[in-house]
């Protein structure tokens, strides 16, 4: 698949691939020495939980018998082979589906009029960053996420509702965030539908069901169907302890280390400096809470932007994610993931803005902030330091570079309308 996909000049994407494939395998390899010799290990905690998860499965237990497993029991039947073959067989698997995102964003970037360098530079965005690819080789399952969220794109973007509603009733059920997609979509396939004028209530007396049409009614009922099916299976098998460790604990989740949000400190404080009467702490507690019930503003930013962007629906995707991030009360760096398997799909366009150098510096200036965090938090984690105040501050200093990096971006992107069922593109 990978060779029959060509750029305009001739060459293909082959060895891009292969030296991709080679890194990761360099990178497992590597895990296992750094896991052996080094205080500081290479493989994600949560790839231990999966695991510990897993054995339980395959003893005839259930996988929330490990504390901590926050994931339908899907994820645990998938890494049945760490315990039955290797435990390292879901690295491989994880790596091999990174390889599968970078199929994916090639395939999409073509389906956008993307072509030669512009498109080369996207994959490689993906492929070659040391971040993603990091995340994978030590054990994250964020990949899945990826495979599962691109697939969706592909689909609506070439007229597949079906495969696409499938993919995403299954990305909703194991990962709850790409819900906040769901009315973007929705004004997606409303708008691709009135291209081909398709709406099932054209008459002027229904011009408020303009949205009720054949694309958004298939997409919405095999979507729900799916993930409702998945999650009665779960349900069934597992009970309340399903539904609550895999559900409603993100909806209660409050984590004060490990938490790149501002809001960590709130409930660091709630928990440890309760009585303190200092009256500067008091202030930040209250400052803390505020970001912490900050649920309805995030959740306006992000359906608006969703309503404001549809035509674009990658660009939609991936301000939708960063926006959700950024002002989630809970943001560890796996969630990163999420927006930069979006990133290669709309960079090509943010390189022929004239304000390219602007998302540039904003995005280095969200690295520079989030290497400070990492330094405070070193301390903290590793030194036993009690920086808490200074983690804090530095918390707020990449929040705030966050926003400043969705704004220069939406403000430097040039807009793309991909109406879909045969691939169209159009530059406005």
């Amino acid at each position: 698949m990978v060779k029959s996909v060509k750029s305009d000049n001739g060459s293909d994407f082959a060895l891009t691939f292969v030296c991709a494939i080679v890194l990761r395998l360099v990178l497992i390899l590597w895990s296992a020495h750094q896991d052996a010799n080094f205080d500081v290990k290479y493989t994600d905690v949560d790839y231990i939980v999966y695991t510990d998860a897993a054995k339980h499965v395959v003893n005839g237990g259930s996988p929330y018998a490990r504390a901590t497993y926050r994931y339908p029991p899907i994820l645990a039947v998938l890494l049945t082979p760490n315990v039955l073959i290797h435990e390292v067989y879901g690295k491989f698997l994880f790596s091999a589906l990174d390889v599968v995102v970078g199929v994916l964003i090639l395939k999409i970037g073509l389906l956008r009029g993307y072509h030669g360098r512009e498109l080369k530079y996207a994959l490689w965005t993906w492929l070659f960053n040391p971040f993603t690819c990091t995340i994978s080789t030590r054990g994250s399952c964020e990949s899945l996420t990826g495979v599962l969220m691109l697939l969706v794109v592909h689909s609506l973007l070439v007229g597949d509702i079906a495969k696409g509603a499938i993919a995403y009733g299954v990305v909703v059920h194991f990962r709850l965030y790409p819900i906040i997609h769901s009315l973007m979509f929705v004004a997606f396939l409303s708008k691709r539908d009135a291209v081909g004028d398709r709406n099932l209530f054209q008459e002027q007396q229904f011009k408020s069901l303009s949205w009720v049409t054949v694309q958004n009614v298939k997409f919405s009922i095999i979507s729900a169907l799916t993930f409702f099916g998945l999650s009665w299976v779960s349900f069934a098998k597992y009970g309340m302890e399903y539904l609550d460790e895999s559900m409603l604990y993100h909806l209660r989740r409050t984590d004060h280390r490990h938490n790149f949000a501002p809001a960590f400190y709130g409930v660091y404080l709630d928990a440890h400096v309760q009585h303190d009467s200092a009256l500067w702490l008091s202030h930040v507690k209250q400052i803390s809470d505020l970001l912490a019930s900050s649920a309805l503003p995030m959740l306006s930013v992000v359906l608006l932007l969703g309503f404001l962007l549809a035509h674009d629906m990658p660009f939609a995707l991936f301000a939708q994610t960063l926006a959700f991030v950024t002002f989630n009360k809970v943001c560890t760096a796996q969630y990163f993931v999420w927006w930069f398997m979006l990133l290669p799909l709309i960079l090509p366009s943010l390189l022929k803005s004239h304000r390219r150098k602007h998302v540039i510096f904003s995005f280095s200036l969200w690295t520079i902030t989030q290497l400070q965090w990492l330094a405070w938090a070193y301390s903290l984690e590793f030194k036993g330091m009690q920086v808490y105040r200074s983690l804090w501050i530095a918390s707020l200093a990449f929040f705030g570079a966050n926003i400043w990096f969705l704004v220069n971006i939406i403000d430097a992107y040039e807009l793309v309308d991909v109406h879909g069922a045969f691939g169209r593109t159009k530059t406005e």
